[in-house]
């Protein structure tokens, strides 16, 4: 597990937009009686997906513009870009830098990439906190991926992911306000969640490209993604609750008293016995897996905009926000509302 909390004093969430493509795939009428299956047993009835040439730093682009229209600021108000994400345009260089220049900031903006998946979005707020009481005004923390893979024969993986994006203005405003933030990495896990080849490890080469059945019996190449099911299961429904318990501890909450809980949006098994550990009901722990699939980086935050937006951040809201997965890793993060915070979600076309 991971050390103490760590106290992010002052931290205010004061805008979050999330967004999706507008191209929806329905997966519960699919005709295909595999792809029912595992709709039912992934717990994933439709998701959001890329038209063709249509990237991430689309939809973060459309997500930053959104965001600075809405807080009604110019660009030189913001004094950096943290983009978390495994999907960039480039291999090098990373994503914050081509929206410093798309999305027209001042040269002086700081811009970087974490490159973090399922867990980062809470790890983007953490470092953005620390940008500010360094002395910087406002942050922006955009996090999400196109995760959806067009012709992958691993079903599976084809039902699972959606892509999105979310992006939230990080300012320091009251500093009696406690915010509290925990994270931990074991990346002795990093198979269970990897794509081999295309690092400099396994550098991309002819034989990359060529399906081959895997010892599972999946159809994969070298560039798609592993990921295996049950250690990623045993290792979520270990950490998460444990995160939980330690946040609800450091803030004297009961886990009654919190209101919401934002989990990452891996699948229906893993939510639900991470839900029935804690022995708490459904109506705290919003759903977006359902519409949108699991959308990586993105999605505790996304749920938050697209199935929550009026009702996180109404005055004094208990929130716990708590993502794990790709790393190994993970990071919760507890967040009381002050009812200023603006919350919305938008679907874009290419």
């Amino acid at each position: 597990m991971s050390k103490e909390p760590t106290c992010l004093d002052g931290l205010h969430i004061e805008a979050l937009v999330s967004v999706s493509p507008k191209r929806q795939l329905n997966i519960k009428d699919s005709t295909n009686p595999h792809l029912q299956r595992l709709s039912r047993n992934i717990g994933i009835h439709s998701k959001f997906v890329c038209e063709k040439g249509q990237l991430f730093s689309d939809l973060a682009k459309a997500g930053v513009d959104k965001i600075v229209d809405t807080l009604r600021i110019t660009k030189d108000q913001i004094d950096a870009i943290i983009v978390v994400t495994q999907s960039s345009d480039y291999i090098i260089p990373g994503t914050a830098v081509l929206l410093q220049d798309r999305c027209e900031f001042p040269t002086d903006t700081l811009a970087y990439d974490i490159n973090l998946g399922c867990s980062g979005m809470v790890y983007g707020i953490f470092a953005a906190h620390g940008h500010l009481r360094s002395g910087l005004s406002r942050v922006l923390v955009v996090g999400g991926d196109q995760s959806f893979s067009e012709g992958t024969t691993d079903e599976g993986h084809s039902v699972l992911f959606g892509d999105g994006c979310s992006v939230a203005s990080i300012v320091l405003k009251d500093k009696n306000t406690k915010t509290y933030f925990c994270a931990g990495t074991d990346g002795g896990g990093y198979a269970s969640l990897y794509i081999p080849h295309g690092g400099k490890r396994h550098p991309i080469k002819k034989d990359s490209l060529v399906p081959k059945i895997d010892e599972t019996g999946v159809l994969r190449t070298g560039t798609d993604v592993i990921l295996d099911g049950p250690k990623i299961l045993s290792f979520s429904v270990k950490v998460a609750p444990a995160e939980i318990n330690k946040l609800c501890a450091v803030n004297n909450w009961q886990k009654e008293d919190v209101d919401f809980f934002f989990l990452h949006q891996a699948n229906k098994m893993i939510n639900d016995t991470i839900r029935r550990k804690l022995k708490l009901d459904e109506e705290r722990f919003p759903n977006s897996l359902e519409q949108y699939g699991n959308t990586s980086v993105a999605s505790p935050t996304l749920t938050m905009t697209a199935l929550k937006s009026g009702i996180w951040n109404k005055a004094g809201t208990k929130n716990i926000l708590c993502s794990f997965g790709i790393g190994l890793s993970w990071s919760s993060l507890s967040y009381v509302s002050d009812g200023t915070e603006i919350s919305e979600h938008i679907h874009v076309a290419k």
